[in-house]
């Protein structure tokens, strides 16, 4: 399975859509565009290394199936639109290979405003693996992680329920 590439553009689009879908857990048809070359990082290594830091928590989290502690990775906005409960639901129902990864990379940082895209390659104890994208925002305080979705290749449909 290769490495899904998008663009800076199209990362934040489907952030920005995500977070307009709240917890839906209808499935689409519709495919990501994706781009022949490997998106240049537009963050600064500070940016990289603190996000990745937060993306690495949370997988750590959900690897010691400590939930409380992966939704604490979570920003203030998406906890306040969804509970504790409901991030465990979404997780359990739709993400259950984050309980199990074997193991996991963070790829580049793209900036889009105030909002940072990682792509993630993500291996389960199965074998299976997941290309996602994360989309966190920083404040003066911290990082939060504002969605996260397993990203369709091409020619495949896209996953249902996105976490956000």
């Amino acid at each position: 399975m290769g490495k899904v590439r998008i663009t800076a553009t199209t990362a934040l689009a489907v952030a920005l859509s995500l977070l307009l879908l709240g917890c839906s857990s209808s499935n689409t048809n519709e495919q990501l565009t994706q781009e022949p070359t490997t998106p240049q990082s537009t963050c600064s290594q500070d940016e990289v290394d603190g996000a990745a830091a937060w993306i690495k928590g949370q997988l750590a989290a959900f690897g010691k199936q400590d939930f409380q502690s992966a939704y604490g990775f979570a920003s203030q906005s998406f906890q306040s639109a969804r509970s504790l409960e409901e991030f465990i639901e979404i997780i359990t129902a739709n993400y259950g290979f984050l309980l199990d990864a074997r193991s996991y990379s963070v790829g580049p940082c793209v900036k889009e405003g105030e909002n940072y895209i990682f792509d993630v390659a993500l291996t389960a104890a199965s074998g299976q693996q997941y290309p996602m994208m994360y989309a966190l925002e920083k404040t003066t305080d911290s990082w939060g992680i504002n969605a996260a979705t397993v990203v369709a290749e091409q020619g495949e449909e896209e996953p249902a329920a996105p976490i956000v």
